[in-house]
């Protein structure tokens, strides 16, 4: 079957994930991109993209969508911590259920590592245990994709100059400068590496993949921002959120469980092996002095 003929699905078409996807694919595989609001992609043209609207959350309505012909779907559900523990569980269980029941041969399922407590990680390994099961009685066959910290959240947590003494200051709560934050670039990089897999699933069949470019401490990131820059830069540490900043106490968790297991626990000790699977898929994934450079992070002047 040539790659022309194998529709691949995305899931969260207009998301970060889903449209890295939706963009590499597109001159290689037909692509139905599921989206509730189709004015969200109306800025993509390509003859091999077909744009459809449907609610993930009906089971009934993705599981028709499914059956036109894919062969291949790549799935990321967002967290939503509005709503209560185990809905994002259940909607993952739901999308492979579907995709199962559809025909689907292949799930690129965005999943998240095993063994960290913050809850986003706990229910989407349980999404993955899951679909392993599922494979037992079923067609599908699966490809776990593991996404590390999006470079791009840099640009909400911008350094500041401290006019002080004229150095730029990065702030983080919940962590030291011995944690890791496993970077990737993932509007440019997480498309090209789900393409290289479904140009060769076999070989990635029941795999999980950690997706990070760069695995560095956040006194690492700073070092190569004053090389970039060419400005005296330092971390400040907090222990906990200062009032007032959204979300602050689920941060809290969520950095401080970076910290303590890890981001990615199998590699604790270990970190600069994570990027080796993905640099295989797509050896141009960008570094953070790369993405410095290219896309740039202005420090706040006060």
């Amino acid at each position: 079957m040539s790659s022309q003929s194998r529709v691949v699905a995305v899931i969260g078409a207009s998301g970060v994930q889903g449209l890295s996807v939706v963009n590499a694919l597109l001159d290689t595989f037909p692509v139905h991109a599921y989206t509730r609001d189709a004015s969200k992609l109306k800025h993509l043209s390509h003859p091999n993209l077909t744009v459809v609207e449907v609610d993930i959350n009906d089971s009934t309505a993705l599981k028709a969508a499914l059956k036109n012909g894919v062969w291949a779907l790549f799935a990321n559900n967002l967290s939503d911590y509005t709503k209560p523990i185990g809905a994002e569980e259940a909607l993952g269980k739901n999308i492979v259920d579907a995709a199962a029941e559809a025909g689907v041969e292949w799930l690129v399922y965005s999943s998240m590592p095993e063994g960290n407590p913050f809850r986003a990680f706990v229910e989407k390994s349980n999404v993955m245990k899951y679909a392993r099961e599922v494979t037992k009685r079923s067609q599908l066959k699966n490809v776990f994709v593991e996404v590390g910290a999006y470079m791009s959240n840099s640009q909400g947590n911008k350094p500041v100059l401290n006019p002080a003494d004229g150095v730029v200051e990065f702030t983080w709560i919940a962590i030291d400068a011995q944690t890791y934050l496993p970077l990737i670039s993932t509007d440019t990089d997480l498309g090209p590496i789900v393409k290289a897999v479904l140009q060769n699933p076999d070989e990635w069949n029941d795999a999980e993949i950690p997706v990070v470019a760069d695995p560095l401490t956040v006194t690492q990131m700073a070092e190569v921002y004053s090389k970039v820059y060419n400005v005296p830069t330092r971390v400040k540490f907090l222990e906990h959120a200062p009032p007032g900043l959204p979300f602050g106490s689920i941060m809290e968790d969520l950095l401080g469980s970076f910290k303590d297991p890890g981001y990615f626990p199998a590699y604790v000790g270990r970190e600069r092996e994570i990027a080796q699977i993905a640099k295989r898929l797509f050896p141009g994934v960008r570094t953070w002095e790369t993405y410095l450079r290219e896309v740039g992070l202005d420090y706040i002047k006060n």
